[in-house]
């Protein structure tokens, strides 16, 4: 990661910026009425199974995505000649998870191959890496600052890369839902890189909003267009390159954590990677009723999902659903501005003071949110203590573990630090500890979804 600081950038590179933000937005929204008609005259097309009309809307139209960020890349090139390395391999990245999204669209490819083949993709970075072509540094976490895994972590890479496509992937199914999340946490992460002083997520963040917006304008109730595996690949993977280039992690995760719970859920019910179209029979998680209003699923073997966590207390609307996974994302948003402050002032480079006013401005919109959307406050809860649990153990790992007298375990070309190790394998039973607190929860509110039914 370059500081932005360091580049004493001007007038004319936000006139850069604005220019490739124009570019993006102008050729993804061009192209997403031509690409309308063609799918539907190559009958690429699909049914809105959440209205009863099921109307057939156009299939496939991430490529409106993959097609507006190829273009804009080359003007990220010509404006910003010093970071072409990145922004090649950051385009090949993505146009690889695309095109295996759009093969999966026309060949519907088995959960374990699409996840093959997205680990697949995220090779390009760590090959890109590994000759020095780009540097992908160790993630820096609150408290523990630049961990020791520079040669562990470029192998990880591919890994990281197959399961941010994959669980945006599981995020979508409704109208506006995954392009809505993403481009909500990529703007976040547009916040975040300027605080954390990012060249690469400042630059990078500006083309993906450019080309998600135009997306989401086609994509939102009612919907016009769907993304598609192609879409939903290729968001999850420039999400994916914003968070390795831009130093990002710990934001990232933030901002995506509604994406996480969902796959959590997901996962633990049908046992796998799997998007909400393929939830089927017995296994769907809501119910259409005859006003086209949506409710959750009282099926005991029906799969745990996000949507049917939040209609448990009763039925929605479509854009109403929508609207509560907006707020969750805006509240995950601001999680991930708070998780960069702390960083910066656990590296001494922020007043305790700044945080905690950022706190309190924070604090306003979030309880005003959770007024306005009181079917999330459960969930919000959740995560609330899945961070503060993960923040208390990095306390916890700088006072008590990193002062053990351990030496690093050399294996060849590979060393590895035992003090990460050992708080990895401490990691593991806090987090199987909230991972069964947040089933027991889904189960509760949906026995009380069950009671309220048989009373009436």
């Amino acid at each position: 990661m370059i500081p932005l600081s360091g580049l004493k950038w001007g007038f004319l590179e936000i006139f850069y910026l604005i220019i490739i933000f124009i570019v993006g937005f102008l050729i993804t929204y061009l192209t997403l009425p031509y690409i309308i008609k063609l799918m539907k005259k190559k009958n690429f097309v699909g049914y809105d199974i959440h209205k009863n009309a099921q109307p057939e809307i156009a299939e496939s139209g991430g490529i409106s995505i993959v097609i507006g960020f190829s273009i804009t890349s080359i003007f990220v090139i010509i404006f910003f000649p010093n970071f072409i390395n990145e922004t090649i391999v950051f385009l090949l990245t993505v146009l690889i998870a695309g095109a295996i999204g759009f093969i999966d669209d026309r060949k519907k490819l088995r959960s374990r191959y699409k996840i093959i083949l997205s680990i697949f993709s995220g090779t390009t970075i760590f090959f890109a890496n590994l000759i020095g072509f780009i540097t992908i540094t160790s993630p820096t976490i609150p408290f523990l600052d630049q961990t020791r895994m520079t040669i562990i972590y470029p192998f990880l890479v591919p890994i990281i890369v197959a399961v941010f496509t994959n669980t945006v992937n599981m995020l979508e199914g409704y109208n506006g839902e995954g392009s809505g999340t993403c481009l909500i946490a990529v703007c976040f992460l547009f916040i975040c890189s300027l605080i954390w002083n990012s060249t690469e997520g400042v630059i990078f963040t500006i083309p993906v909003i450019a080309v998600l917006i135009p997306f989401f304008i086609y994509n939102k109730f009612p919907a016009k267009i769907f993304p598609g595996d192609i879409g939903t690949l290729s968001m999850g993977a420039m999400i994916a390159c914003i968070m390795l280039f831009g130093s990002l992690e710990v934001a990232t995760f933030c901002a995506l954590l509604i994406h996480i719970f969902n796959s959590f859920y997901y996962i633990y019910s049908v046992r796998g990677f799997f998007e909400s179209s393929d939830i089927k029979g017995s296994k769907e998680d809501i119910i259409l009723l005859e006003d086209d209003r949506i409710k959750a699923s009282d099926q005991k073997d029906a799969a745990l999902t996000l949507p049917r966590l939040i209609l448990a207390k009763g039925p929605l609307t479509e854009p109403e659903l929508i609207k509560n996974f907006y707020a969750i994302s805006i509240i995950c948003g601001f999680f991930s501005i708070l998780s960069i402050l702390l960083m910066q002032y656990s590296l001494g480079n922020l007043n305790i003071y700044i945080l905690i006013i950022t706190l309190i401005v924070l604090l306003a919109p979030t309880i005003f949110i959770l007024y306005k959307f009181p079917r999330i406050q459960g969930i919000i809860f959740l995560m609330m203590v899945l961070l503060i649990s993960i923040l208390s153990f990095l306390i916890f790992i700088e006072a008590v573990i990193m002062p053990l007298p351990f030496e690093d375990v050399n294996l060849g070309i590979i060393s590895i630090p035992i003090h990460l190790l050992i708080s990895f394998i401490l990691m593991i039973p806090i987090l199987l500890l909230w991972y069964l607190i947040t089933i027991k929860y889904f189960w509760i509110e949906i026995d009380k979804m069950n009671k309220i039914e048989t009373q009436n």
